[in-house]
């Protein structure tokens, strides 16, 4: 059986918070840091529009093309 450290304990219970059932355990405050940590930089979203090749299936133009 192994050890389970109180940093440990406290990260797996958040993680319950965020994906177990029910009313989400995470404050307010914290949701608001994970949504800023989350957010792609500038030199992410250059690497996308340089890389991202996007495929939309059945699309079709509004307009004839010409």
């Amino acid at each position: 059986m192994h050890e389970r450290h109180g940093d440990d304990h406290d990260i797996e219970r958040g993680l319950r918070g965020l994906i177990g059932p029910g009313a989400s355990q995470v404050s307010i405050s914290a949701a608001m840091r994970a949504r800023d940590a989350a957010r792609p930089t500038d030199e992410d979203l250059a690497r996308a529009e340089a890389e991202l090749e996007i495929v939309r299936r059945g699309w079709q133009p509004r307009d004839p093309l010409r």
